[in-house]
């Protein structure tokens, strides 16, 4: 009869909290104490799978995480760098696609800061029409991403071409149009230093600049919004805050100058950017 009480206590025991085992380990004496030691050394299996499962799921859980954030989305592309995100296809000016060849980020080298990532669109229909204007340039025919001569002289074909082209710009933090303004016509004045322009050149440039400063941005900017450059086939380039139309200029010396800004040269303004661009041309030939 002793031995079926202590095998009933011992059984309760088992589904005790730990806290109020020991006391009736105490009461039984060495029984108890045998049987419980049998009872945890039988538990330590399970004990152990348990914990080796839930290190499987704990694992599975952030691998799945790390695909989710990895995903690529059909509708959009993500600069590696900066992590922010460009659709595949914006509105062209008639409401047809055009579709990203390529962006990279624009950054300040020496103090290694992130301003805001550029790509550059070109109307699907250019694209994709072996016979349109685009792809039927001799100097696209003949392009090279890896030979920069034969990169320059394509891309400044391509700029000269009249054909719809968009550089899209998406800051990378919050910012405000004159810090942005400043960048532009700063690139602009030394490509004019650069390129020695006589008087009246020289004269022309500086009124399209001072025109184009007019025309960008005068308050904030912030990271969710866009500038877009349209270069329309009639010559005109329109500057856009989203949606908003900020004005256009037709000063072509500013137009070709400010796209090969991004696309021609030893220095382009994002290095990443061109030759993400010149990758996607690369690209569009092979197809």
């Amino acid at each position: 009869m002793r031995a079926f009480h202590a095998q009933q206590s011992t059984r309760s025991a088992l589904f005790m909290p730990v806290s109020m085992r020991a006391p009736i380990y105490h009461h039984l004496g060495r029984t108890a104490t045998a049987v419980a030691t049998r009872t945890n050394t039988a538990w330590r299996p399970w004990l152990v799978a348990s914990v080796a499962t839930a290190g499987v799921i704990s694992w599975q859980l952030r691998h799945s995480l790390i695909e989710a954030e990895s995903f690529v989305n059909p509708h959009s592309v993500i600069d590696p760098d900066s992590k922010v995100a460009f659709p595949r296809t914006i509105p062209s000016e008639d409401g047809s696609p055009a579709r990203l060849l390529g962006l990279g980020v624009r950054k300040i080298t020496f103090l290694k800061v992130q301003v805001y990532v550029v790509g550059l669109y070109a109307k699907a229909s250019d694209l994709d029409d072996h016979n349109s204007r685009f792809r039927a340039l001799p100097e696209v025919q003949k392009f090279q991403r890896t030979d920069q001569a034969s990169a320059d002289t394509a891309f400044r074909a391509v700029i000269q071409t009249p054909i719809e082209l968009i550089l899209r710009i998406v800051p990378v933090r919050n910012t405000n149009g004159p810090h942005l303004r400043d960048g532009f016509t700063k690139s602009l004045v030394e490509a004019a230093k650069r390129q020695k322009l006589s008087e009246p050149e020289n004269e022309e440039a500086m009124d399209g600049i001072n025109e184009f400063k007019n025309l960008l941005p005068k308050g904030k900017i912030s990271s969710s919004q866009a500038l877009l450059f349209r270069k329309s086939p009639d010559g005109s380039m329109k500057v856009q805050l989203d949606d908003e139309e900020l004005g256009t200029t037709r000063n072509r010396w500013v137009i070709e100058t400010f796209f090969s800004a991004y696309l021609q040269g030893d220095h382009p303004i994002s290095k990443k950017a061109r030759d993400s661009i010149a990758e996607g041309i690369q690209d569009l030939l092979l197809q």
